[in-house]
Order: C-alpha cells, then sequence, then structure tokens
C-alpha cells in the first residue's frame, strides 16, 4: 500500500510534468506566431521588391543597388523562417520528408504526403 509520502511525491511528478508540456505548447505558440509574422514579412518584402522593379523600369532609373539589398533581406528572412521551421519540427518530434519536405511524426515509416520511405 502507497504512503501519503509516495502519494505526495507521485502528485508533486505529475504536477511537474503537466507544468514542463504546457512551457513546451507556450513556446510553440510563440514559435509558431513568430513563424507566421516571417511569412507576412517576407510577402511584404517580396510585394516591395516587385514595386521596387516596376518603378524602376517605368522611370528608367538604375536601381541595382537597391535591388541587391531587397534580395539579401529577403534571404535573410527566408534563413531565419527555415531555422524557426526546423526548431518547431525539433519540438514536434517531427521529421522532414526528404522528397517533398512535408513534417512528419519521427516515429512514421513513410511520408504523410508523398509516401516516400523515411530515413
Amino acid at each position: 500500500m502507497a504512503t501519503w509520502e509516495d502519494v505526495v511525491a507521485y502528485a508533486k511528478g505529475a504536477a511537474q510534468t503537466v507544468g514542463k508540456k504546457t512551457d513546451e505548447w507556450v513556446e510553440l505558440g510563440k514559435m509558431k506566431l513568430k513563424l507566421s509574422e516571417l511569412h507576412r514579412d517576407i510577402a511584404e518584402a517580396h510585394e516591395g521588391l516587385g514595386r521596387l522593379v516596376y518603378d524602376s523600369r517605368k522611370s528608367g532609373e538604375a536601381v541595382d543597388d537597391m535591388i541587391d539589398a531587397c534580395i539579401e533581406h529577403l534571404d535573410d528572412l527566408n534563413g531565419e523562417m527555415e531555422r524557426l521551421e526546423e526548431k518547431i519540427m525539433f519540438t514536434k518530434n517531427a521529421v522532414r520528408c526528404d522528397k517533398c519536405g512535408t513534417p512528419n511524426a519521427n516515429t512514421a515509416q513513410f511520408c504523410n504526403q508523398c509516401g516516400e520511405k523515411l530515413g
């Protein structure tokens, strides 16, 4: 029969586990929010780049340096997004399919999207 101390120890362990899972879900939510913001920033940067190219062609003004700066900014945003997606996958214990890039549970044998064997 369990003693009172055993019950208390079990309850403390359960509470710590729940607290840890809650912290993980909060962190995951923050990462997903940041990912959403990055998607928006990338879309805005693409729009700005397109507007810059259009305006320069209409005016005949050379803006190659500005275009290069926009492309570098987009590369930075895309790199940040890829790092964040990998961090989210790690947090969710997921693996990315080598063929199509779809995230899958780390216990999956085959990709849920394309059926490729996961290695």
